[in-house]
C-alpha cells in the first residue's frame, strides 16, 4: 500500500507539472480558477482510482473471464495469459494490437452510448457532473461504470483468443489518452481532427450546450461518430461550460450512492428529437439553427 501511495504521489507530481505547463500555454478555457470543492473531489477520485476502483474492476473482469475460459476448456496457465489461444494467437503481434485498438474502440463507442441511456446514465452522470473540466476529471468515474465498461471490452477479446496480458497492457494507454482528452487544452489536431480524438473533440462531449449533448462517444477514433451520425466538432470553437442538468450531489461517497436513489432528480440527457435531426442533416459539424453552443473562436494546435 505504501508503494502504491508513493507511486500515486510521484505520478501526480509529474503529470500535474506536465499538464500544468500545457494547460497554461494552450488553455481552452482561459483563466480557469478551480473551486476548492471541485478540485477536492477530483483529487479524491484520483487517489481512489488506483487503490480501489481499478482493483475492483480487475476482480470483476477476472470473475467473468476465468469461468468462461474454463467452459471453453482453455487452461489457465502462463502460456495462455501471455500468448492467447486459437487462430488469433497465430496472428502477427502488430495485427493483434491493431485489432485490439480498432475493435476495442468500436466496442467502447457503443458501450459509451449505452451509458447515456436509461438506468446506466445515472452511473455515467457522475463523470459528466464535473463543471471544471481538466485532466484530473478523467478519473471521476463511478466504480460500476469503470468495471462494466472494461468488462464489455475485455470479454470479447479474451474469448476470441487474444492474450489477456496484451489486452491488459492496452489499458494504461487508454488511461493516458483519457487524461489528455479531459485536459483544459484547445488542441484539435488540425488535419487529423477526425482521425484521432483530441481534447477539443472530447470536451464537446462534456459540454452542457444542448447542440453538443450525446455526441462524440468514441474514445480514440472519431470515425465511429462520423459513421453513426454522432460527430459534433464545429471549426474553431471550444466549449466554455460543462456539467449536467440534474442534481448530482457533491462529494465522492454521495456520488457513488446517487445511481441507487429510488427517485432520481435527473433531467434526460437525450437532446430533443428536432435537435438530433437538425445536426444529422448538416453532418454534425456545425451548430443547428438557433442552438448555438457556448464557445469561443480560439484556434487549436495543429
Amino acid at each position: 500500500m505504501a508503494r502504491q501511495l508513493l507511486g500515486v504521489l510521484i505520478g501526480t507530481l509529474l503529470l500535474g507539472s506536465l499538464f500544468g505547463l500545457l494547460q497554461g500555454r494552450w488553455p481552452a478555457v482561459a483563466g480557469l480558477r478551480r473551486s476548492r470543492r471541485e478540485l477536492a473531489t477530483d483529487l479524491v477520485y484520483w487517489l481512489l482510482t488506483p487503490l480501489l476502483t481499478r482493483p475492483l474492476t480487475r476482480i470483476v473482469v477476472a470473475a467473468a473471464v476465468l469461468p468462461l475460459l474454463l467452459l471453453l476448456r482453455q487452461p489457465i496457465d502462463r502460456g495462455h495469459v501471455l500468448h492467447g489461444f486459437g487462430p488469433v494467437a497465430q496472428l502477427p503481434a502488430a495485427l493483434q494490437v491493431l485489432a485490439i485498438i480498432v475493435l476495442g474502440d468500436l466496442i467502447g463507442y457503443w458501450t459509451h452510448r449505452a451509458f447515456h441511456r436509461g438506468r446506466l446514465w445515472r452511473f455515467h452522470a457522475v463523470h459528466h457532473a464535473a463543471r471544471e473540466l481538466t485532466w484530473l476529471s478523467a478519473t471521476r468515474l463511478h466504480p460500476l461504470n469503470d468495471a462494466l465498461s472494461r468488462l464489455a471490452q475485455a470479454l470479447p477479446f479474451v474469448l476470441l483468443g487474444f492474450a489477456p496480458a496484451v489486452v491488459a497492457a492496452y489499458v494504461p494507454l487508454l488511461t493516458l489518452h483519457a487524461l489528455l482528452l479531459h485536459a483544459n487544452l484547445r488542441w484539435d489536431f488540425g488535419p487529423l481532427r477526425q482521425v484521432i480524438s483530441s481534447p477539443t473533440f472530447h470536451r464537446w462531449h462534456h459540454a452542457d450546450a444542448p447542440a453538443a449533448r450525446d455526441h462524440n462517444f468514441a474514445g480514440l477514433l472519431p470515425l465511429w461518430d462520423r459513421l453513426f451520425g454522432t460527430l459534433y466538432l464545429p471549426d474553431g470553437q471550444h466549449p466554455q461550460s460543462f456539467g449536467v442538468n440534474e442534481a448530482v450531489p457533491a462529494g465522492v461517497l454521495a456520488q457513488w450512492l446517487y445511481p441507487f436513489r429510488s427517485r432520481p432528480s435527473a433531467i434526460s440527457a437525450t437532446p430533443p428529437r428536432i435537435t438530433a435531426i437538425a445536426m444529422r442533416s448538416n453532418g454534425c459539424t456545425a451548430s443547428p439553427p438557433n442552438k448555438a453552443p457556448t464557445s469561443t473562436a480560439t484556434g487549436g494546435l495543429t
